[in-house]
């Protein structure tokens, strides 16, 4: 006889895996062990928005608590993260996707694309078209492509805190805690740990105390200074699908 958890049950376990494997991904010091960890934690959002939008439904606000099912920004959220739990896949299986910038730049151009066509799409389909909220995730993923597109690294962690802020509210909207904690643990609170690390400095004073890093490893490799060299931020310190660049743990080896 095979028993089934209830809907909500499904949700909680989603949930869960979704800030274990967020966790994990932090933990490990292995490209492709982070990228799977990712991939699982993607996976589960989508599935978490799944049952939102075909089973469970939510309430909203405006309607007395009233259930509904097929909302926009639930299904915004199931297609979203199916395509870049998809990404994530075919990056681990074609290594070649993430191994140059431009590889990159076109991935994310396309990734970019398809998320803004499936945002648009749900808001056709499901209730409550057009829903400001149901357009945060094409804007966070926008700020993720211009990170991963750009090769400093500066720029890449600003525009990873930018989409783990931005994401997160969208989670806190749609009530997917399991996505709020990855948003912001591994991705908005991992970019912020590196800006410190780094010493980035402030959007507004570029040339103030406290100058990146990176600035300072171009500068030893005209000069060949090897030590200077082998602190040098991993080139992956963001990505769309969170901050590959997370604790010291991380080295430069995994590129």
């Amino acid at each position: 006889m095979t028993v089934w958890l209830p809907p909500w049950a499904l949700i909680i376990a989603l949930q869960v895996v979704t800030a274990s494997a967020s966790i994990g991904r932090l933990t490990t010091s292995y490209y492709i062990v982070s990228r799977a960890y990712n991939a699982l934690a993607l996976g589960a959002v989508a599935a978490d928005f799944a049952i939102k939008y075909f089973v469970t439904g939510r309430a909203d606000d405006l309607t007395s608590g009233i259930v509904f099912t097929h909302r926009a920004d639930d299904l915004t959220g199931l297609l979203v993260f199916s395509v870049l739990a998809l990404r994530t896949l075919l990056i681990l299986c074609i290594g070649s996707l993430d191994r140059s910038l431009l590889a990159r730049r076109i991935t994310c151009a396309v990734t970019f694309a398809v998320c803004v066509a499936c945002t648009i799409v749900a808001q056709y389909i499901g209730i409550y078209a057009f829903r400001l909220v149901a357009l945060l995730p094409a804007i966070g993923i926008g700020f993720g492509c211009l990170g991963e597109a750009s090769d400093d690294g500066v720029v890449r962690r600003r525009c990873i805190l930018a989409l783990g802020c931005i994401l997160a509210g969208f989670a806190f909207e749609t009530s997917a805690w399991g996505l709020m904690f990855k948003n912001l643990l591994s991705d908005a609170g991992a970019s912020a740990y590196n800006m410190l690390r780094y010493r980035d400095p402030p959007p507004w004073a570029p040339f103030s105390r406290g100058q990146s890093v990176w600035n300072d490893v171009m500068a030893g490799e005209r000069h060949g200074n090897t030590e200077l060299l082998a602190d040098t931020p991993p080139s992956r310190s963001a990505d769309l699908d969170g901050a590959a660049e997370h604790w010291p743990e991380w080295r430069a080896s995994d590129r």
